[in-house]
């Protein structure tokens, strides 16, 4: 009885270690956040974000997955003023910016149900920044609204690496949670000539390197297809085979 159950278990643990090999993994995250915050004194900040990063690659052994994986996500943010003197401003960025590129992961696995992994994401980056000025004056004198707008937009390019470790969820065949709390990463971007003549906010080119561990969390989803795996513990009679047993055998 001894000798089947530590076969059981072995059979369980190798049903796991090889149940990611040769599968083709699809992931990806998603968030949308807004907030309106008043000021007091007929002011007011509006804010609006979302992003979609999707991705899919190969597992070629337990432990290595590459693919490929991108993104697309938009930050607006706007401010809008209506003092009693009978002035209205509003003045609204919003950037806008799409991804492509390859990733690298390698997974180690710890139990039928946790494992870790640290993916290394390179990507192009492409975008656009617009900006607004808009303000209206009542005229009292002709009894009339004066009103200036001023729109600039710069468009840049780039490129961006980042490194990512997370801990994964195993929760059913092949589908399992993600949850990180930052990473590291390194981006550079240049600016094309502004097509405004007088942009509001100044564009230069940037080069960061950064590290936020701790100052953020993601959660993801992950989905093996052509996974043959069972999570959590293998029932007895799962994995049997035939085999030849002589009389002499106990």
């Amino acid at each position: 009885m001894k000798k089947l159950i530590l076969a059981l278990l072995a059979v369980s643990a190798i049903g796991v270690a090889n149940a990611q090999k040769n599968s083709i993994l699809v992931y990806g995250n998603t968030g949308i956040s807004t907030n309106k915050t008043d000021n007091g004194g007929g002011s007011e900040n509006r804010s609006f974000n979302w992003h979609i990063n999707p991705g899919a690659g190969y597992q070629f052994t337990d432990n290595i997955t590459v693919g490929v994986q991108g993104g697309i996500w938009s930050i607006f943010d706007e401010n809008r003023t209506s003092p009693k003197l009978g002035t209205w401003s509003r003045n609204a960025m919003e950037q806008r910016e799409w991804q492509a590129g390859a990733f690298f992961r390698y997974t180690k696995t710890f139990s039928p149900i946790f494992s870790m992994f640290t993916q290394l994401d390179l990507s192009y980056v492409s975008g656009q920044n617009v900006s607004e000025m808009e303000t209206r004056v009542v005229d009292n004198a002709t009894n009339s609204i004066v009103e200036t707008l001023i729109y600039g937009y710069d468009y840049y390019s780039g490129f961006q690496g980042m490194i990512t470790p997370m801990l994964a969820i195993n929760v059913h065949q092949g589908l399992a949670l993600n949850f990180g709390i930052g990473g590291l990463g390194y981006r550079t971007i240049s600016y094309d000539t502004p097509k405004s003549p007088s942009p509001i906010n100044a564009a230069i080119d940037q080069s960061n390197f950064y590290v936020n561990f701790g100052q953020q969390f993601s959660f993801g989803i992950t989905k093996n297809f052509a996974c043959k795996c069972k999570t959590g513990n293998v029932k007895p009679g799962d994995d049997l085979r035939p085999m030849k047993v002589d009389e002499d055998d106990e």
